[in-house]
């Protein structure tokens, strides 16, 4: 059962480390190509390596840190419901962070329990800060018959977007994705699939948020943007749906300020990302 008093629990610190080779294979899991060398190779003249921002996210652990003291449950019943990491400046391609994470809340929302995990990254070595990240659990059946009401309001404007890409993805894009840590066997197995309620596994939902992010901000640079990819603060999602590997993806973005975008994900006629959100660091003087 859930623990309800674990609200302000905190982890004990835990190292995570990441190399150039980590980034390159994140980068490719989410369909980067030749279009973005930057993202997929070290060594292409006059093209430095860079990081995409989401990989924050992996960094985070999740609930990992913390699953103990958060008590006990089927591990079927939990759902990824959204993400969100904030950046202070780019994060690099290799290195090492000291992550603390803390049970931020926990409410009850009728069929089951919302369960928000705060994680901080700090740079080993000049203990500066690289990045935080919001993951948010539900778990079905954990909720104890005090629902909360909804206040959460959805940024997207009631108008057309300003932006619209498509990207595929691939048959097997879910055992790449998995080699960057998550080994759900969800995202791999047919018959623990099948015993999950799907036809077949289905790709990981930080993966589709990934993919939308690299989409994203390589068509706001293709629209004029200056250095979207360096200048991110911070990008968000919920999960509404899931996207089996193959399915196509519908990127729509909506300029919400000077330097915010409000954006969902869809496929076909079904949304699986909505209440999205991107803000960039201001253009530096100059």
């Amino acid at each position: 059962m859930l623990d309800r008093t674990s609200v302000g629990a905190r982890s004990a610190p835990y190292t995570r480390a990441w190399t150039s080779d980590d980034a390159l294979l994140y980068s490719l899991a989410l369909g980067a190509g030749p279009d973005q060398l930057d993202l997929v190779t070290e060594n292409s003249e006059g093209v430095a390596q860079r990081m995409l921002p989401t990989y924050a996210a992996l960094l985070a652990g999740g609930s990992r840190p913390l699953r103990d003291r958060l008590g006990d449950w089927p591990s079927h019943a939990t759902v990824h419901g959204a993400q969100r990491v904030a950046l202070p400046g780019p994060l690099p391609v290799a290195g090492e962070v000291e992550v603390v994470s803390t049970v931020a809340r926990i409410a009850d929302k009728g069929s089951g329990a919302l369960v928000e995990i705060e994680a901080a990254g700090t740079d080993r070595a000049t203990g500066s800060a690289v990045f935080s990240a919001l993951t948010s659990l539900f778990l079905r059946g954990q909720g104890w018959g005090e629902p909360e009401r909804g206040t959460e309001g959805d940024p997207v404007p009631d108008r057309e977007p300003d932006l619209v890409a498509e990207a595929p993805t691939d048959p097997g894009q879910a055992l790449l994705y998995r080699l960057c840590g998550d080994r759900n066997p969800l995202h791999s197995d047919p018959a623990f699939a099948r015993r999950a309620g799907f036809e077949r596994p289905i790709l990981h939902g930080l993966c589709t948020w990934g993919v939308a992010a690299r989409i994203l901000l390589r068509e706001l640079g293709a629209a004029g943007h200056a250095d979207p990819l360096g200048r991110v603060a911070s990008y968000s999602g919920r999960f509404r749906a899931p996207v089996v590997p193959g399915d196509r993806l519908t990127v729509r973005a909506w300029r919400t300020g000077p330097d915010t975008w409000a954006h969902t994900t869809s496929v076909g006629a079904r949304t699986v990302v909505d209440r999205g959100e991107l803000a960039l660091h201001p253009r530096a003087a100059g």
